[in-house]
């Protein structure tokens, strides 16, 4: 979740310094603005959710739909104060940050894809072969659960 938050920051970041060249700043920061509505909302449900780890995976569920109604409220909250209280706010590269933020994390996956393919090549650059990194993954240790065994049934 983290990792998308930042795509969205980088999406909305270099979006806006686009538009600040081609069409000026007062659409630069109505786009930024946008994107921040999302952004926003997004890290602290992302924060949320990290400090969620370690609790009883009951409770996951209940802080998971209440983050999402909070995201939803907040966001639409920071729209209608820019309305309000944001006179040269330009519509059109606000909703244009809007879409950029929100379509950011779909590129997530291509991200890990390069994140897991630098792994293997900082890897193999150390001289450890995959396998034998998967082996010393998959072994058991003394934190590690056990597997069942026929005198434990």
């Amino acid at each position: 979740m983290i990792i998308a938050v930042g795509l969205q920051i980088v999406v909305v970041a270099a979006l806006s310094l686009f538009v600040a060249a081609v069409w000026g700043s007062g659409n630069a920061l109505s786009l930024a603005f946008g994107g921040g509505a999302i952004i926003v909302p997004n890290a602290l449900f992302a924060a949320r959710l990290a400090f969620q780890r370690g609790r009883p995976p009951e409770s996951y569920l209940v802080v998971f739909f209440a983050g999402e109604f909070v995201k939803i409220g907040l966001t639409v909250a920071l729209l209608v104060w820019a309305a309000k209280f944001m006179p040269q706010l330009h519509w059109a590269p606000l909703v244009a940050g809007l879409i950029a933020a929100v379509h950011a994390p779909l590129f997530v996956p291509l991200v890990e894809r390069g994140r897991a393919a630098q792994q293997s090549d900082d890897r193999k650059r150390q001289g450890v072969e995959p396998q034998e990194v998967d082996r010393q993954e998959n072994e058991p240790g003394p934190n590690r659960p056990q597997p069942p065994t026929r005198e434990d049934r």
